[in-house]
């Protein structure tokens, strides 16, 4: 059990494949435990980091501390660092047992330890009638489930999630999303995800990557401080002089309405922070005989996405 205090540290991590400049000075520090996300568009590095964290590619430049081990592919790291690749692939022919009994065996465990770890983590994933059965006769979301369950086999410290919930309908996401919270509770898990409302509820600090540089990181809150984006279903279906009178805010960046749902972006970057904005909001609201009738904040990290990578014409779940 690592002891540090800190779960992941890298510095001046730099990355080239020939000429090509893929990681440009990365500095990331992360606690021991939490579920972090890792976004940026394609092409930003997010798979070249998460190869080098796991040792998948030699470090070429800077250093990288996981856990209490100094580099990756240390010995100290054998079961406990744990990896879902975004289309991870398993033997059509070779039963799903088999399989994960022998990747248990990779990290040095075996016998009835590794069968019980096995079990638990099919289990887990709603799979254990799955175990005597080859990958060839899974369904696409059921195979993304696996990738799931062989990532969090035994008790790994920190487990990188390659879009672990991609393909999955909502039930099976769900539950997907419950034991990324869960693990999180015991173990760093950082995961990469194109899909940044979902991301944002489960997440507690984010990076974002643009053409191999880190252009943000810390908590969630931090990182979406300028933009956060709420949506209301109001009582009445506004007037356009409402809505007018809604915009002119003073924090109040964007507004759109349609029947008698509003979404609203707004400025949380003075001292006072959303807090100040949304009193302003729901004041000016109730001036104009406008209640609402309920409020969930929605999409704030997307917009911090597209104003930090510059990509504001292009829907992030698109790329």
């Amino acid at each position: 059990m690592n002891s540090s205090g800190h779960g992941l540290t890298i510095r001046g991590l730099a990355h080239r494949f020939g000429e090509k400049v893929v990681l440009d000075g990365i500095e990331w520090s992360l606690p021991n435990t939490g579920v972090v996300g890792l976004v940026g568009p394609n092409g930003a590095g997010k798979t070249t980091l998460f190869s080098i964290i796991a040792g998948f590619l030699h470090l070429q430049q800077g250093s990288l501390e996981i856990l209490d081990a100094p580099r990756p592919g240390h010995p100290r790291l054998m079961g406990r660092l744990a990896v879902m690749p975004q289309d991870a692939i398993f033997a059509r022919d070779v039963t799903i047992l088999d399989q994960l009994m022998f990747l248990r065996s990779l990290d040095g465990v075996s016998g009835r330890r590794a069968r019980i770890d096995v079990e638990e983590a099919m289990q887990r994933v709603d799979l254990e009638d799955e175990l005597h059965r080859g990958a060839a006769v899974l369904s696409h979301g059921m195979g993304k489930r696996l990738g799931v369950a062989q990532a969090i086999l035994g008790t790994p410290e920190l487990v990188l999630l390659d879009e672990p919930t991609a393909g999955l309908d909502p039930a099976n996401a769900r539950q997907v999303r419950g034991i990324i919270c869960e693990l999180g509770k015991s173990a760093l898990v950082i995961v990469s995800s194109h899909n940044l409302l979902e991301l944002q509820e489960i997440i507690e600090r984010v990076a974002i990557i643009s053409e191999g540089k880190m252009v943000a990181s810390g908590s969630v809150e931090e990182v979406t401080r300028r933009d956060r984006r709420f949506e209301l279903r109001l009582g009445v279906k506004i007037t356009s002089d409402q809505e007018d009178a809604l915009r002119s805010c003073e924090k109040v960046r964007h507004i759109s309405c349609i029947d008698d749902r509003l979404t609203v972006d707004l400025d949380a970057s003075s001292e006072g922070g959303v807090d100040e904005a949304l009193t302003e909001l729901l004041q000016a609201m109730l001036k104009e005989g406008i209640p609402p009738r309920e409020l969930r904040e929605g999409a704030s990290l997307e917009e911090a996405y597209l104003r930090l990578t510059g990509d504001s014409q292009q829907d992030p779940a698109d790329r």
